[in-house]
């Protein structure tokens, strides 16, 4: 019995730890190498976020995108997960292109950090991701839920849940989409 019950101990910590690494389940920033973490800009003010990609991630909260997207007129911001298959999770280089089309400017908002600088050359504007120090954790579930709860105003939070596309206008949500192609 006593034997049995180390077993199911042991099992239960290694699943554990494998639960930790899968990518999405935190942020991931302990996991960069030391010079993505020096890309990574945990931004103080909204005037820090560069207009051009120059290959870092933008670190913000919810109070500091809002004011980025106040100053476009028509934005699409996308909520991208490096590893989802999903049909609804498209590549960055193919919604940038896109987005170009359609005179949309686009911002990506990573959920968490692995392998997102490997995608980050597609985009025009730099990649955003949710300032984990700000929310106080680095689960990926809890700093993406406080996030948008700031940023989606209240009477539209029910009709944007699960949405990955979020189009704004001078800052104000106007609409949310599960997937790129229902956006018109």
């Amino acid at each position: 019995m006593k034997k049995s019950l180390l077993y199911l101990l042991v099992a239960v910590t290694i699943q554990s730890c494998a639960i930790y690494h899968t990518p999405g389940f935190n942020s991931g920033y302990k996991r960069l190498t030391a010079e993505e973490q020096n890309k990574v800009c945990f931004v103080s003010s909204v005037d820090e976020i560069p207009d051009q990609n120059d290959g870092r991630i933008m670190a913000v909260t919810a109070k500091q995108l809002s004011a980025l997207l106040t100053r476009t007129e028509n934005a699409l911001l996308y909520l991208w997960s490096p590893h989802c298959s999903s049909s609804v999770c498209i590549p960055l280089s193919t919604i940038q292109d896109d987005c170009d089309k359609a005179n949309l400017q686009l911002y990506v908002l990573t959920e968490y950090y692995t392998d997102a600088f490997m995608q980050n050359d597609f985009l025009s504007h730099p990649m955003l991701s949710v300032d984990e120090l700000h929310y106080k954790t680095s689960y990926c579930n809890s700093y993406m839920k406080r996030f948008l709860s700031e940023l989606i105003p209240n009477d539209k939070k029910e009709s944007t849940s699960h949405h990955r596309f979020l189009l704004f206008s001078k800052g104000r949500l106007v609409e949310s989409y599960e997937k790129m192609e229902d956006i018109k």
